[in-house]
């Protein structure tokens, strides 16, 4: 299904014109337009019980006043830009504010926490691949051009993979060059390889020929071994499945996806 329109959680920091600017230059080469999203909380357990209502509400009208400034700044990038958009608000947690939301688009671009552990004003991409249903492409931390020219598809059969090349079928047909990508144990690598000459020859009746790579190595360095093989073959976007699962609601996401998630180089197409 072709990516026809883009969710993004937008916030009016320092680093948003940039993530606007690389979200812009997705939705372009997809043909595309952009919901954005301004999502965020009152301060941390504040509620109408504490201190006087009045208190509350002003703290709610500082968090609304927010959210329109990150619509101006969201509304005026898309104009410069010369793509179409729309704008949704809501004042709540933004990680329960997006996967709900996700019912609006094709595909949620996301962007890496870094450093960051404000969950009352940013989305963390752990939890929009775990929750939202839909592939999320994480933006690098850098700015830089986004492109579909080199495409790495990380493999192990998994329904995760499985269904992460499935999302990713509509940008493979104009690539240069696709590689499908395996780590594994020495044991494993030649069912690897007859699992990845299985999806080449799928991807061929797409009309896209892909190349194969099997590396050997121990699991544990699965992430590591992934990045170095998609920065040696100058890979301008890796697609992934997220691997993980719930418990008590907080979602954990195994090493490979952590690893992926927190690399920051490139663009990253992820689907759970």
């Amino acid at each position: 299904m072709p990516f026809k329109t883009l969710l993004t959680h937008v916030v009016d920091d320092v680093a948003c014109a940039k993530r606007l600017r690389m979200t812009a230059q997705v939705a372009a080469l997809l043909g595309a337009q952009i919901v954005g999203l301004g999502a965020a909380a009152p301060w941390p357990y504040a509620s109408a019980s504490d201190g006087s209502g009045a208190e509350f509400e002003s703290i709610v009208k500082g968090v609304r006043d927010g959210l329109a400034l990150a619509e101006r700044t969201f509304r005026q990038l898309l104009a410069e830009a010369a793509i179409s958009g729309a704008w949704r608000s809501e004042v709540g947690y933004p990680d329960v504010v997006a996967p709900p939301l996700a019912r609006l688009a094709d595909l949620i671009v996301a962007y890496p926490m870094g450093d960051r552990v404000d969950r009352i004003s940013y989305t963390t991409p752990d939890v929009l691949v775990m929750e939202a249903g839909l592939p999320v492409l994480l933006l690098p931390e850098e700015e830089r051009r986004f492109s579909t020219d080199r495409i790495m598809l990380t493999w192990k059969n998994t329904r995760e993979a499985r269904r992460a090349i499935s999302a990713a079928l509509p940008l493979l047909p104009s690539a240069k060059k696709v590689i499908i990508a395996s780590i594994c144990s020495e044991d494993e690598a030649k069912q690897v390889r007859s699992e990845q000459d299985d999806v080449a020859a799928r991807l061929a009746r797409h009309g896209v020929n892909a190349t194969t790579i099997v590396e050997v190595d121990a699991p544990a360095a699965a992430g590591r071994r992934l990045l170095g093989l998609a920065e040696a073959e100058a890979a301008d976007l890796i697609v992934a499945g997220g691997y993980g699962h719930s418990r008590l609601r907080e979602w954990i996401l195994g090493g490979v996806t952590q690893d992926l998630i927190a690399d920051g180089r490139r663009f990253i197409l992820l689907t759970h």
